[in-house]
């Protein structure tokens, strides 16, 4: 018998999203080629132990900006798993019924909302536009960075190998 679902607070979504987590099961080295996909997927747990998450990469094979990474809570109260965050790239075949201002020509993020979790499926659906990623390897670092992950960098080395710490200056000699 499954455990009826619990209410989700906007205050409770926001305290999954950040809460610190650790690497529960690595990704792959490399992402998987699977019907024009490729992916990838990490397992992750709060530091406390309490709450189980996924990550997931997405990118298209042929359109390289076409690509979602997304944290996933996966509560055990048996309604399944719940997207709580998803960065995405430009892509044009968006349902507008969901969201007539949806900046789908854009990078974008979602992120889930209690009132959208009422409503329905698919909580995070609606997306606000996204400056701080330009490519399929930022979103992976920034959502790494967004949700508290606590060491999972070393699983990202290709990717992170770009990501420079710079002074903001040059310095004048």
């Amino acid at each position: 018998m499954a455990i009826p679902p619990r209410l989700y607070t906007q205050q409770g979504i926001d305290e999954l999203i950040s809460c610190p987590t650790v690497v529960s099961e690595a990704p792959r080295q490399d992402m998987k080629l699977d019907r024009g996909h490729y992916r990838n997927d990490m397992r992750m747990r709060s530091i406390d132990g309490s709450s189980e998450f996924r990550m997931f990469m997405r990118q298209n094979a042929d359109l390289a900006e076409s690509f979602s990474v997304g944290l996933v809570f996966v509560p055990q109260d048996g309604i399944g798993e719940i997207v709580h965050v998803r960065c995405n790239g430009p892509n044009g075949g968006y349902n507008a019924e969901f969201d007539a201002d949806h900046p789908y020509w854009d990078y974008h993020f979602h992120r889930a909302s209690a009132a959208m979790m009422e409503e329905g499926p698919r909580p995070e659906r609606a997306a606000t536009p996204c400056r701080e990623y330009a490519s399929y390897n930022e979103p992976v670092l920034y959502l790494l960075k967004a949700t508290n992950a606590k060491a999972a960098l070393p699983h990202f080395a290709k990717l992170a190998q770009g990501v420079l710490a710079f002074v903001p200056e040059e310095p004048t000699a």
